[in-house]
């Protein structure tokens, strides 16, 4: 006890020592708040500024500065903004091509890291290279600061995104950022910047972009061109596209241009005879009902129109179908315009349903059995990659019809798939209707269960199996194999299909 009172004594025994070797002192002094002098005031002002100004500063060797203005949206839309390789090359000390083979990742290219800059505090934010598809880009919140989809949308912040487009090994050479809001989450103005940014060794560049957001204003344009065009189409079951021709040095006349490039936007007439502005099918497309009228993509939706893109004809305007909703006899006139120096050239498009005219004739005699083994074999990949193998010439014979007829059957649902035994219950197909994931002994599987899918895919004029891996259930070093059999019933006729799916450890670069 003795030591533990000493212990607790010696504090007491300082404190007293301290107060009373300082003279005598009022205890309100000790005890009180310190009122901070102007002497002192101003040193917090001057230490804050400075932690403002290093605040401010992007720590970066260059800095690129972008501005993209875009409109509230219901659907996903994007704006495309190219960066200026030329001066990051330079910077970097390297070509314009070693440059896109860095940000690109592709085999053997310079170590170049993607990142973001956090607009609030402006520290690196490099947890993810990526939080888009894009190996470069990011989802960025209400303040501009980079973070994923899911963390992002779970606080309610999730707001716009910046993903790069070119991928490893692309040939394709989409080397640009697309630029798009979350959908239905902003209805007045709003601007941000934001800090895309690369490293290479000891260098650092910064790409802040300004992301403008606005509404759209009235359409107040005269139309000063007409062009009224026809297209016949037979009923569709998918989304495919046929094209018709306008012509666009009329389009570039009457608005003022010189080229369909310098179209300011893209005009659907709705049902009332108002303009929808913002595209939502295809690029730079519309929706229609079945009143002709451009609407919100919906069970109602008929037809669409789309206009441009890489390597589009500048002189046909496409149109596609909701699968199944045409049929033989309809009629559906709707209004696509192209606006321009406040002026509309306006395409009145008629779309008419017509019968498909089959150039086969379906094989004589009775639906009869047959038994056919089908081989499909492919390298693991970590997408849905297919093969296919055509099954065309047993399918007609089987069932004793054409190629169009099957496939139609197939779209309504007459034709059947079974895997593994046939039932007298209706099919519950897992994959691409019809078809099923596989497990490992070939029964049908759900996808999360799965290790391949086959399908049976037609159109007009083709017949085949397709199916391809899962990208997490097969191992890529291993691969896998399974069997199964399909039983294909259709007009009376049968097709047992015994596959045999290979999938072979992935391919080496």
């Amino acid at each position: 006890m003795k030591r533990l009172y000493y212990i607790f004594l010696l504090p007491a025994f300082l404190f007293l020592t301290g107060v009373t070797a300082c003279g005598d002192y009022d205890m309100d002094e000790i005890t009180g708040l310190h009122i901070l002098t102007d002497d002192e005031m101003e040193e917090i002002r001057r230490q804050d500024s400075i932690a403002e100004a290093l605040r401010q500063q992007i720590n970066a060797d260059l800095i690129l500065e972008y501005t993209v203005t875009d409109y509230f949206a219901t659907t996903y839309t994007t704006q495309r903004l190219d960066i200026d390789i030329a001066a990051i090359a330079e910077c970097f000390g390297l070509t314009e091509e070693e440059v896109l083979a860095g940000i690109n990742q592709d085999t053997g290219a310079p170590t170049i890291n993607g990142f973001a800059i956090q607009a609030s505090t402006h520290q690196d934010y490099t947890l993810n290279r990526s939080t888009t598809n894009g190996v470069w880009g990011h989802w960025f919140d209400n303040n501009g600061d980079a973070g994923t989809w899911n963390d992002l949308s779970a606080l309610g912040t999730l707001s716009f995104y910046c993903e790069w487009q070119g991928f490893p090994d692309d040939e394709d050479e989409n080397n640009y950022f697309n630029i798009g809001q979350n959908p239905n989450t902003f209805t007045t103005p709003q601007e941000w910047t934001v800090y895309e940014c690369l490293s290479y060794e000891d260098k650092r560049v910064a790409v802040a972009i300004t992301y403008i957001l606005t509404e759209r204003g009235d359409v107040t344009a005269e139309i000063a061109n007409t062009q009224q065009l026809t297209l016949d189409m037979n009923p569709a079951s998918t989304y495919d596209m046929v094209n018709v021709k306008f012509d666009p040095d009329q389009v570039t006349a009457a608005l003022g241009i010189a080229s369909m490039d310098e179209i300011e936007g893209y005009l659907g007439v709705q049902a009332d005879g108002s303009y929808a502005q913002e595209t939502n099918a295809g690029t730079n497309g519309f929706w229609y009902d079945a009143d002709g009228g451009a609407n919100a993509y919906s069970e109602n939706s008929r037809v669409y129109t789309s206009y441009g893109g890489d390597g589009w004809p500048v002189d046909e305007i496409g149109i596609g179908q909701y699968p199944g909703n045409c049929a033989v006899g309809d009629s559906y006139t709707v209004k696509y315009g192209f606006l321009a120096n406040n002026k509309i050239a306006m395409m009145e498009i008629t779309v008419n349903i017509v019968a498909y005219q089959d150039p086969e004739t379906a094989p004589e005699g009775e639906p009869e059995e047959l038994t056919i083994d089908v081989n499909l074999q492919k390298n693991y990949t970590n997408d849905f990659a297919p093969v296919q193998v055509d099954v065309r010439e047993t399918l007609r014979q089987a069932f004793k019809m054409t190629t169009y007829q099957i496939h139609s059957a197939r779209v309504s649902g007459d034709l059947k798939i079974y895997c593994q035994t046939e039932t007298a219950e209706e099919p519950e197909y897992t994959a691409d209707v019809p078809g099923y994931w596989l497990a490992a002994d070939g029964s049908s599987a759900a996808y999360a269960d799965g290790l391949c899918w086959v399908s049976l895919g037609t159109s007009e004029t083709e017949l085949y199996l397709y199916g391809g891996n899962h990208p997490e259930n097969v191992s890529p070093t291993a691969g896998t194999t399974l069997t199964t059999t399909y039983i294909i019933t259709c007009n009376g006729g049968k097709v047992t299909v015994n596959i045999n799916f290979q999938v072979d450890p992935e391919a080496a670069e």
